[in-house]
């Protein structure tokens, strides 16, 4: 069978206690918590000398609930093949923070839409543990392997060294990302409140009523347009500027 790990797996496994530096000098180099997760999948890759491919799914309050990234195609198809049915190895890890090892996925009782999918892509074996922060799991490394039985008891604790490892970089690059959309989002319900302010007082000039009555006014032409209240603000302050220029 052709080898298709990456060139860090082929030229042997490193030893997880070094990788921490690595870890955090991904994050502060990192364009984004996506491109840092890719960079932790591809780093245990060249940790666990007998996974083939590596995916990192984290919790998320995104609708789905999940989200992550990859070493490579078979490890995003087999993590979206998860996501897709609600339901896997990966999935099972972060939930019950255990560490979760599939020997023959194609034939695994527990998840049969997974066992089944998998089965049609190859997948063959695989592990699973959880990226544990205090009491409970942000996400979990999933490294997969196209042979059956593939991951051995050594690969085992150097996947929990290097999770044990990689667990709290992740938490932090985690928390960053929520403070950013935190801040993304003050800006732009700033940015919705200023535009709103400038229309009322649009309309307070244009037809002499109170601001709650201009307001009234544009929540009125919000609901009769089925359009948002700020893009409706946005028209009309618009429409202003061009009939002033």
């Amino acid at each position: 069978m052709t080898d298709t790990r990456s060139p860090d797996a082929r030229t042997g496994p490193r030893d997880p206690h070094n990788v921490a530096e690595e870890l955090q000098n991904l994050l502060l180099g990192a364009d984004g918590v996506d491109a840092f997760l890719a960079g932790v999948a591809r780093a245990a890759i060249g940790t666990v000398a007998s996974a083939f491919s590596c995916g990192i799914t984290v919790r998320s309050n995104r609708p789905s609930g999940m989200f992550g990234a990859t070493s490579d195609e078979f490890a995003a198809t087999l993590d979206a093949i998860q996501y897709d049915v609600d339901d896997g190895p990966c999935l099972t890890c972060v939930r019950t923070v255990q560490v979760v090892s599939v020997e023959d996925i194609g034939a695994d009782p527990r998840w049969p839409a997974f066992a089944s999918r998998g089965r049609q892509v190859g997948a063959g074996s695989s592990l699973s543990v959880p990226l544990k922060v205090r009491d409970g799991a942000v996400g979990a490394l999933n490294l997969y392997s196209r042979q059956v039985g593939a991951v051995t008891e050594a690969d085992r604790l150097r996947a929990q060294e290097f999770a044990d490892q990689a667990a709290g970089a992740v938490a932090l690059a985690l928390r960053l990302r929520e403070r950013e959309e935190r801040t993304q989002h003050l800006e732009a319900a700033l940015s919705s409140r200023s535009v709103i302010d400038q229309a009322i007082g649009i309309l307070i000039a244009q037809t002499h009523v109170t601001p709650n009555e201009a307001f009234e006014l544009l929540r009125v032409r919000s609901q009769h347009s089925n359009q948002k209240l700020r893009d409706v603000a946005a028209r009309l302050v618009e429409q202003t500027a061009r009939s002033t220029r």
